[in-house]
């Protein structure tokens, strides 16, 4: 999840017999404030596992938890039918609406928006990026969070 070194989890035998009947050892690293301050999103579809109702439950249930997450900074790629996301006519358009105004940025593939006939509303604020550009983003960035 984090690409910061994680710490030695050694333990003696005398550590672990101590506090193995009483005690939880606590194993994962504590999150900073730090930890919480950008989370970038790739969204490859606009539903979610198999293109249904379920589908697009699951989906708007992923987007209700982003909306509500401690992350200060959100910014969220939309690649192929994901930019189907911004087309009104879409299901879960108006949930989407609720992650637009809460994220810092979207950055969407300009051919799919062209391949799939969707125009963003104009004042929406979305970014147009060729695909090879988003492909070059998204491998530098570590512990990005992909829902397809």
């Amino acid at each position: 999840m984090y690409n910061s070194q994680k710490n030695n989890l050694e333990f003696s035998e005398d550590v672990i017999q101590e506090y193995s009947d009483n005690t939880v050892l606590e194993v994962l690293q504590q999150k900073e404030d730090d930890d919480n301050s950008s989370k970038y999103i790739l969204i490859k579809h606009d539903y979610y596992s198999s293109d249904s109702d379920h589908g697009r439950e699951l989906l708007r249930s992923f987007f209700k938890a982003i909306n509500n997450s401690r992350f200060n900074n959100l910014i969220i790629y939309l690649v192929d039918k994901g930019t189907l996301l911004l087309d009104k006519n879409n299901p879960l358009y108006d949930a989407f609406c609720d992650l637009i105004t809460r994220s810092e940025m979207i950055i969407a593939d300009k051919e799919s928006f062209d391949f799939y006939g969707v125009e963003p509303d104009p004042d929406s604020g979305i970014v147009k990026q060729s695909a090879d550009s988003i492909a070059e983003d998204i491998l530098l960035i570590p512990g990005i969070l992909i829902l397809e």
